[in-house]
């Protein structure tokens, strides 16, 4: 019989946990290679629940390194937003720009962003890239890495998130530098234009569809396209399940309200990315109140779980009869959702008749269960904010949502009497956008929406362990 690869998974943030653990990849993976959980997060609770699925979990924890290396990669990772250009780029330079008041201040802004330019070009970035990998594993005390991964022989070393964790970052480094073979998988549609530079030098990448398997290819010359595999993403399986789908009756007695009525689903943003959104949640309860339609429509708020202002936490708090804040049931520590909130998330994207939201993934989801969705091009009423905070930059700007901006569909509310209309379009009218929903989302996922992402990313890392 042929050896059961070893695979080392590393899990450098909670929401990995939804991807890779919750999902098929592990149980697949468990079934026909030995895992190894490389894991921020460690506890009697994780433990117990993965530990039957895998050889052994070991803490992943953050190793010191010098100041130094940490402002080089600072140095780089702006030059790689100079020369990239994106939407998320300019804005990140237009934020650093309105912090410094002085004139000092904008002369020592101005030299900095000149000496990023004489940096930002494809040779001197790529000098600059190989530079930090050397850095990172000769300056850095990785002794604890290098006899793990001596004793454990991994076939394959997998970071389930390629940006989101630092933690993860050095054991990829180590792994390579010691002729592992290493794969990433990229967290989502947006990372490629709006994080950080990779600096990790992987010898495979997963990524979503066919656009990313482009852009990354663009974007990092050195990377060739047999290195690159399209899979989808685990995190949209749990929708095209029926086991992680309440019926409405139980999905309304948890929500505590009518299963009767329609309601509408809004999911809000960062707060600090979307300052004073409370206001237009205000907004929509009020619009809806006036609205001629029978029967009224009930409005479900889901907070975002990594930051809700105290203003939007008051506003739950206001126990309007017709508007829920339902529980967002993440672990805070971690960041991580419990099992139970991912067929609650779902149930609430199927039972929904109409979403809102800025600009977020979650459009994404909608647009494949075939539901209207409002993304919001205006600033919240009477928020007088700052030009860098300004909510259409999200619809306009930002590289990775222009496609669904031009796809037509969804609707971009531009003025609260957009709002107005577009509530009563996506109650009385839902098949408005159809055909433009279908083709969107046929030319972004293609055959990938089957439920079974996280069984192609196991098979896929079972033959690149198996070389």
């Amino acid at each position: 019989m042929t050896k059961k690869p070893h695979i080392i998974i590393i899990i450098p943030r909670g929401e990995a946990v939804r991807n890779f653990l919750y999902s098929d990849t592990l149980r697949v993976l468990s079934e026909n290679a030995t895992i190894t959980l490389l894991s921020v997060i460690h506890d009697e609770v994780f433990a117990a629940r993965f530990g039957p699925l895998v050889e052994q979990i070991v803490p992943l924890l953050e190793h010191d390194e010098p100041r130094w290396i940490r402002q080089y990669r600072s140095l780089v990772h702006n030059a790689h937003f100079c020369w990239l250009g994106s939407g998320v780029a300019r804005w990140r330079f237009e934020y650093g720009d309105s912090l410094f008041d002085t004139l000092p201040q904008k002369v020592f802004r101005n030299g900095y962003k000149t000496f990023l330019r004489l940096l930002a070009n494809r040779p001197v970035l790529d000098a600059l890239t190989s530079a930090e990998r050397y850095f990172a594993v000769r300056f850095v005390k990785t002794d604890d890495l290098r006899e793990l991964y001596e004793q454990i022989q991994p076939d394959l070393v997998f970071n389930t998130s390629h940006v989101h964790g630092h933690a993860s970052d050095l054991p990829m480094h180590v792994a390579y530098s010691m002729g592992i073979p290493t794969a990433g998988f990229i967290f989502s549609w947006d990372n490629l234009t709006s994080r950080s530079r990779i600096y990790v030098p992987y010898n495979y990448y997963l990524v979503w569809n066919g656009h990313m398997h482009d852009e990354l290819l663009h974007i990092y010359s050195d990377i060739s396209p047999e290195q690159v595999f399209i899979t989808g993403t685990p995190q949209f399986d749990f929708h095209f399940k029926p086991e992680h789908r309440l019926s409405r009756e139980e999905l309304a007695n948890r929500l505590g309200i009518d299963p009767a009525r329609p309601f509408i689903l809004y999911t809000t943003g960062i707060d600090r990315h979307f300052p004073k959104e409370h206001l237009t949640v205000r907004l929509v309860i009020d619009l809806l109140k006036e609205l001629d339609v029978d029967p009224k429509p009930q409005l479900v708020v889901r907070t975002y779980a990594k930051g809700t202002s105290k203003e939007m936490l008051e506003l739950a708090e206001r126990k309007d009869p017709h508007v829920v804040f339902p529980p967002v049931m993440w672990d805070k520590k971690w960041f991580m959702p419990a099992e139970e909130d991912i067929s609650l998330y779902s149930s609430l994207l199927h039972e929904t008749c109409l979403g809102i939201n800025a600009a977020s993934t979650v459009t994404l989801e909608l647009l494949m269960l075939d539901k209207p969705v409002i993304n919001l091009g205006f600033d919240p009423p009477d928020s007088n904010l700052h030009h860098r905070d300004r909510y259409g930059k999200h619809v306009d700007e930002f590289d990775h949502f222009i496609p669904v901006r031009n796809s037509g569909a969804t609707m971009i509310a531009r003025a609260v009497e957009d709002m107005r209309n577009m509530l009563y379009q996506g109650l009385t009218d839902p098949n408005a956008n159809r055909d433009a929903r279908k083709r969107f989302i046929s030319q972004m996922f293609g055959e990938m929406l089957d439920g079974k992402s996280g069984e192609r990313i196991a098979n896929t890392l079972i033959t690149l362990a198996r070389g």
